[in-house]
């Protein structure tokens, strides 16, 4: 019987993805009893990929490891009865995505319905999801309140956006660059500001004094987190879930307003911190609102496995606007 081999795509060091990605052909092992093997469909290659890839978490990823965080595909081989072959899932929980298959344990294969494409669901979960979760399980929520939303031209932000309008909040958008203010036109925003503009300061201040925001949902971090935290309202919310600006929140923001409401979310951390179902139960609301068309990934482009490299530099270079996918 001829062997039969898969394709993945590995990482023995750390360092710049254009140089540490190496592609590998390996023979299929026999699958552990308990488990199942998934036929990959798509792979998405998100920046959070790539600062994995950089050494930045390296006190806690054990070299060598498969990257990729987020895919789609179908059980092609099962040891569990409720995982027949051919279901198709989202097999999350671990990296290893960028390969042909992909072998999991049960409980982190989260199904997926046949209304929703797999480009689609491959793009479904680490920012549609963190989205959900930020605005249904860590926002205290009341209709019609202010939230302001930064890097909102971002696919996470424009995704917040659009969820929280659906929800009846009343989003307000930042941006940095102008050319940005214009692409929440056929969304429900109560107002889009541009940070970078010379009007900012005063932009803010005027909402400070129209009563402020009750939350804010920020991933750039740095200064900006402590400009932004003057428009709180009293005891007012401050959900921080990234730092795009690469710097810390300066401990002055806990100083100037010791009243606000902190905490740091994690998509990961509350994903292994709930049982199967509530996670399955909030993927199927992402799924649902995708098949309404209340959210959808932009795909900028597809590249096949073999041309990984490729993907990685079109990623790298920021000129294409929307999700770099993997054909696998």
């Amino acid at each position: 019987m001829k062997e039969q081999l898969f394709t993945r795509a590995m990482v023995r060091e750390f360092g710049d993805i254009r140089d540490i990605l190496r592609l590998e052909s390996c023979p299929l092992p026999e699958l552990p009893a308990g488990k199942v093997r998934v036929k990959m469909a798509f792979a998405t290659i998100n920046p959070s990929d790539i600062i994995t890839l950089s050494g930045a978490y390296r006190s806690r990823i054990a070299l060598p490891f498969v990257p990729g965080f987020e895919g789609v595909g179908s059980v092609s081989e099962s040891r569990d009865p409720q995982l027949p072959v051919g279901t198709r899932v989202l097999p999350v929980g671990s990296m290893g995505a960028w390969q042909n298959v992909k072998e999991s344990e049960p409980q982190w294969c989260f199904t997926v319905p046949d209304f929703v494409s797999d480009r689609q669901a491959a793009t479904s979960y680490v920012n549609p999801m963190t989205a959900l979760l930020m605005l249904k399980e860590e926002l205290d929520f009341a209709p019609g309140m202010r939230i302001i939303i930064n890097a909102a031209n971002s696919a996470i932000g424009r995704t917040l956006i659009r969820m929280a309008s659906q929800m009846g909040l009343a989003p307000i958008a930042i941006v940095r660059r102008a050319e940005n203010t214009g692409l929440f036109a056929a969304d429900r925003t109560e107002r889009v500001l541009n940070s970078s503009d010379g009007g900012y300061p005063q932009a803010l201040a005027e909402l400070k004094a129209s009563g402020g925001v009750a939350a804010i949902l920020d991933c750039i971090g740095g200064e900006e987190s402590l400009q932004l935290a003057e428009v709180l309202t009293p005891g007012g919310q401050f959900i921080h879930y990234g730092l795009l600006s690469g710097r810390p929140i300066p401990a002055t923001f806990w100083r100037s307003r010791p009243d606000i409401r902190f905490s740091n979310f994690h998509l990961r951390m509350w994903v292994h911190s709930h049982e199967k179902a509530r996670v399955q139960q909030r993927i199927d609301e992402v799924m649902a609102m995708i098949s309404d068309g209340i959210i959808a990934t932009e795909i900028a482009a597809e590249f096949p496995l073999e041309q990984i490299q490729l993907a990685a530099a079109a990623v790298l270079s920021g000129e294409l606007k929307g999700k770099i996918l993997l054909r696998l």
